[in-house]
């Protein structure tokens, strides 16, 4: 805990000395805090509520659809909704995340399996595979109606649901639903999802792309990457870096925002731009975890935004 709270120290220190946020990247705070009211709003039962609440009324969004259906062998359910707004034209698919510990932990034990073939581009995590088949049959239709091809696609979630929302946009793109520029993907403590080749592939393909991790939120930090044991950069009593050759290991995409400090209105962030690529050293991969401090680390998760946004 000592050399996670010293690292957030200085962070602190050097945005204290630079002063305004410098904007490296087009992350837009705004546009991350709507969708994690939308995220949150995914493990409601009512999620209508939270897109009257959350959305301009005078850009008339309606939810189009819902879903909620048992996605694994222990009846556990993957669930989301999208809504569409004709002035804006545009949709936004949120995913739910993970409902209850028995799920999580069944995620966590096919994390331990080998991955499964995506299309072509790479491993992924098989769970997660199989849980967006459950739900993607729901989804296409709304893509593929020709009526509003031309509308583009943001894809959001929080913890699963950010990696349902991952394999989503991907999926969207090799379909040919929709090109490059036409999808975002959002995510709030999204867990790796595949290896190393899928994370290339999905820079390359969904090119607006921002995964958000609170603090020292420990799931962004699973299934665990193949670490650089011998990186001669680093000290034995903290973290090591992840491996660009994981020869098959989990690997994140995406560009990480890491908020080290907190997520208050006015929090400083960093946009993770370093070395490895997608897994940016210098960021929130170079906390080291011990078991004693699970608490923290689940609770991180819980809240972004300072939103509780699940309940496990």
């Amino acid at each position: 805990m000592k050399s996670l709270i010293a690292l957030i120290n200085f962070t602190l220190l050097i945005f204290t000395t630079i002063g305004q946020q410098r904007h490296l990247t087009n992350y837009d705070e705004a546009e991350a805090r709507t969708l994690l009211n939308l995220a949150a709003g995914a493990y409601s039962n009512m999620p209508e509520t939270c897109v009257n609440n959350t959305m301009p009324s005078s850009q008339q969004w309606y939810i189009i659809n819902e879903e909620n259906t048992i996605c694994d062998a222990h009846e556990n359910s993957c669930a989301g909704y999208t809504i569409r707004s004709d002035v804006m034209r545009q949709y936004i698919v949120v995913f739910r995340g993970t409902k209850t510990k028995k799920q999580l932990l069944f995620e966590g034990w096919k994390s331990l399996q080998p991955g499964v073939d995506f299309f072509g581009v790479g491993k992924v995590n098989r769970y997660f595979f199989r849980a967006l088949n459950t739900i993607w049959p729901s989804i296409e239709p709304l893509l593929k109606d020709p009526d509003f091809r031309s509308y583009t696609v943001t894809f959001t979630g929080h913890s699963l649901g950010a990696a349902l929302a991952s394999l989503a946009s991907m999926r969207t793109v090799l379909e040919e639903l929709r090109n490059s520029g036409e999808v975002k993907l959002i995510t709030f403590g999204q867990p790796r999802v595949g290896d190393r080749d899928f994370a290339m592939k999905h820079d390359q393909l969904v090119t607006y792309s921002y995964r958000l991790v609170h603090r020292a939120d420990i799931v962004p930090h699973l299934p665990a990457c193949r670490k650089n044991e011998d990186d001669p950069e680093t000290k034995d009593d903290v973290s090591k870096p992840c491996e660009t050759d994981g020869n098959g290991s989990a690997y994140h995409h995406g560009i990480e925002i890491w908020y080290p400090n907190g997520m208050e209105p006015g929090a400083q962030y960093i946009e993770c731009l370093g070395a490895p690529k997608d897994e940016d050293f210098n960021c929130s991969d170079s906390l080291k975890f011990i078991v004693s401090e699970y608490d923290v680390y689940i609770r991180d998760h819980r809240y972004y935004f300072g939103h509780r946004v699940c309940q496990i």
